[in-house]
């Protein structure tokens, strides 16, 4: 027990306290922010998931999705991170004879749910261009498509350069004739530069690139959307997914099949 304090000293010590008080509440904020200019600075939220770098106030983040994420239950597919899923790509065939076995019930459970909604094809260097647009088109049907297609190509083998690069261009031009617009280009950074770059400059690209730095194309070139993860977690579906983000350059608009 303390001795009684007379007045002054009374005012003197509480003085103190509120000192200290207000001290060790500063510190306790300046900790926060720290940690917060960290975390923002890496790119990373408190939980652990990957975002890319703020560059206005409104992102548009999207998915792309095939059997490999299970069985999706759309009715819950809406954020990922605090962030509205706003357009999706679902997988539909690859090369010549393989179709998505989930790939039916992706479009209609994006449709069903109001997620503006594409298809895509895996280019394989091992089946003929026209079989491989006619597996395509047989799979997926025109009217169901929101967004523009897209054509996913991450292999060179068994072609030489000019016969790749002839063969790559008849595909896209097969597609363009059929649905009406330029499809969309997937390839990861490394197959761009290597074999992409300098081409192919009338297209917009979704580039994969995993991690907290975004694309970099070595023409200079803009790309339209960045799949920076392969690991988003996202209610209703069961295996982690890529997550997409579109350039502030561009907008939803930029993908959609019809205007």
């Amino acid at each position: 027990m303390f001795p009684p304090l007379n007045g002054k000293k009374t005012i003197q010590l509480n003085y103190r306290r509120m000192k200290s008080s207000t001290a060790l509440t500063i510190a306790i904020a300046l900790v926060i922010t720290s940690m917060s200019v960290i975390l923002v600075a890496n790119n990373y939220t408190s939980d652990g998931n990957e975002m890319p770098p703020l560059e206005k106030d409104e992102q548009v983040y999207g998915i792309d999705v095939s059997h490999h994420q299970g069985e999706i239950n759309w009715d819950k597919v809406t954020l990922w991170n605090g962030k509205r899923i706003s357009f999706a790509y679902v997988k539909a065939t690859e090369g010549a004879t393989f179709t998505d076995v989930n790939y039916a019930r992706n479009i209609r459970g994006a449709l069903d749910n109001n997620i503006p909604v594409g298809s895509y094809h895996y280019f394989r260097t091992t089946s003929p261009v026209e079989e491989q647009f006619a597996h395509f088109i047989k799979t997926v049907d025109k009217e169901e498509q929101q967004l523009i297609p897209l054509v996913d190509v991450e292999e060179k083998k068994h072609w030489d350069n000019d016969t790749f690069h002839k063969n790559f261009q008849r595909f896209l031009d097969l597609v363009e004739n059929h649905f009406g617009k330029k499809p969309i280009i997937y390839t990861v950074n490394s197959f761009y530069n290597l074999h992409l770059s300098g081409k192919y400059r009338p297209y917009h690209f979704l580039i994969g690139r995993y991690g907290d730095t975004a694309p970099n194309m070595k023409d200079n070139s803009n790309w339209t959307i960045w799949q920076f993860s392969e690991t988003g977690k996202i209610e209703g579906i069961p295996k982690k997914v890529d997550i997409n983000v579109i350039n502030s350059k561009y907008d939803l608009q930029d993908l959609l099949l019809t205007q």
